[in-house]
């Protein structure tokens, strides 16, 4: 037993250890701040519109509320490996592009450690920045204008470890904390008399916070399962210290560069509420709501003004209705899902909001859950908004599930 034990986790570490902790996400909007917010949760919580806070994780890693692990079996291990596969559709005034981006998205493990304490360790990429946007800017005292091009790469990953404490069968609470780490490169190339660049290569580091709890109340009579959710994430400080570069004509050898060091970047303080409600142990129906105030974030590395944000999210799950499964179809688990996020920064005086919708599947095996879901999202919903881009998404998540602490028996 020890021996399969072993084998599984060097598997997984190997599936993460052949991926890139920097997402790549394509998007011409990852250019604002620190980059892209990638969604690394569980491809359940995403086909249920982005939803968790209130759901309990028997057989998952839910990372939307750190309690959420104290529904944990009381032998067993899970461990989560996900991945996305995106196509985007970005259209503007100067046309149309089309491109296709996959990365890993989470690698996390949980476990009990007690009656009623729990622990899990995570892997994730935060952010990511990939862009290239070619525009032009005017010539000073003329009608003329000088073609310039923004491009930017990189982005911050985070280890994180939770902990998780049963109060009693109805209660729990959660915590958790994040070392945020990662670099991000910004450059504008200016095509006057000669090839001006100028280049921000920034590293960013810094630890967040947050608390989490749940509470679930059995209603016998009406069969109605009732669970509630809150979460808090503190404002965290990232310090960002890097290199400013001014370089002719790709003339690298005689860049000039000067050093940069500030803390007044930070992530925002969040707050937000859940409700799951289960009927009859067959349909349950989720809502979220989360607020980033990112209105009280000023960032002295990139000159954006940003605004506060809110998140929504709708779910409902249909669960299978046999007890006894005799067959793979009657065990599958559907998931539908609508998300709107209003953004946190503007363009031409308009927010760039993000509507999602979802579709998915729960496939249980022996030991192995298998959460796929399909997503079509469009991020840019105003009319008024210069660049709006349409994605297809595929989510993957495999969630293994072990049983460590048994106690041998020996005739």
């Amino acid at each position: 037993m020890k021996k399969n034990k072993t084998i599984l986790i060097a598997i997984l570490f190997a599936c993460v250890g052949g991926q890139k902790i920097s997402a790549q996400n394509a998007s011409p909007y990852s250019y604002f701040g620190i980059g892209m917010f990638n969604n690394v949760d569980n491809a359940r919580n995403i086909a249920l519109g982005n939803t968790g806070i209130a759901l309990e994780a028997p057989d998952y890693i839910n990372s939307k509320n750190p309690a959420a692990m104290t529904s944990i079996s009381t032998k067993n291990v899970v461990f989560d490996v996900s991945g996305l596969m995106k196509y985007n559709t970005i259209s503007s005034n100067l046309g149309t592009d089309k491109r296709l981006s996959s990365n890993f998205t989470n690698f996390s493990a949980a476990l009990r450690i007690s009656k009623n304490a729990f622990v899990g360790l995570s892997m994730q990429p935060t952010t990511s920045s990939d862009y290239k946007i070619s525009s032009s800017i005017p010539i000073e005292g003329t009608a003329g204008e000088y073609p310039i091009t923004y491009e930017g790469s990189g982005g911050l990953s985070n280890w994180g470890a939770s902990f998780g404490y049963k109060v009693n069968d109805n209660w729990s609470f959660g915590g958790k904390v994040k070392n945020n780490f990662g670099t991000i490169i910004r450059k504008e190339t200016i095509a006057t008399t000669s090839e001006i660049e100028l280049s921000r290569d920034i590293r960013y580091t810094g630890f967040s916070y947050g608390l989490g709890t749940q509470y679930r109340k059995e209603f016998e009579d009406s069969g109605l399962l009732l669970n509630l959710g809150a979460v808090v994430n503190f404002k965290s400080k990232l310090v960002a210290k890097g290199e400013v570069g001014y370089t002719e004509n790709k003339d690298y050898a005689n860049t000039v560069t000067s050093k940069l060091s500030t803390k007044d970047s930070s992530l925002p303080f969040e707050f937000g509420a859940g409700i799951s409600i289960l009927k009859n142990d067959r349909y349950r129906a989720t809502f979220d709501f989360m607020q980033s105030q990112w209105d009280q974030v000023v960032n002295s590395v990139t000159p954006e003004k940003y605004y506060r944000q809110n998140t929504y999210g709708l779910g409902f799950e249909i669960l299978p209705g046999r007890k006894r499964i005799q067959s793979l179809s009657e065990a599958l688990i559907y998931r539908f899902g609508l998300n709107y996020d209003t953004g946190y920064y503007k363009v031409n005086n308009a927010k760039i909001d993000k509507m999602e919708a979802t579709v998915g599947l729960g496939i249980p095996f022996n030991k192995i859950i298998l959460n796929v879901n399909y997503g079509y999202g469009i991020h840019g919903v105003q009319n008024n908004i210069p660049i709006r881009e349409n994605y297809h998404m595929l989510n993957l998540s495999i969630n293994f599930l072990d049983t460590w602490f048994t106690k041998r028996y020996l005739d």
